[in-house]
């Protein structure tokens, strides 16, 4: 059976020990941390285990769901219970790389009020 088969409560689980797929970044306290790309799926799982709607929760969610620590997948209490600055650069890690803004397209010029002439 290949990894990509495999489920979890209907939810095909991804390969993430591709390397391509993994970013390693060491953390302020000397923990060396692997983070991978996000996928649709992983923003639903951190969105259920943060079932509050509280932002700041769904993004420690996230970073469970997508970071390895010293080789060691954590969760989320383990999120909460690291050192603000390891908090920080994994956040700063996740949301960096899965949500930078895609170019604008020519056709998307920003709309400039001044520029419109009056009738």
């Amino acid at each position: 059976m290949k990894t990509d088969d495999l489920t979890v409560n209907g939810v095909r689980i991804a390969d993430e020990s591709a390397p391509e797929s993994n970013r390693t970044i060491e953390l302020p306290s000397g923990a060396t941390a692997e983070v991978r790309k996000g996928l649709g799926r992983d923003l639903m799982r951190a969105q259920r285990t943060a079932a509050g709607g509280d932002a700041s929760a769904v993004v420690f969610a996230l970073i469970a769901e997508l970071a390895r620590v010293d080789g060691r997948k954590v969760v989320y209490e383990d999120v909460l219970e690291m050192e603000l600055a390891d908090v920080l650069a994994l956040q700063a890690e996740v949301v960096g790389e899965n949500f930078e803004r895609p170019p604008q397209r020519a056709s998307q010029g920003l709309f400039d009020p001044d520029s419109q002439s009056e009738s």
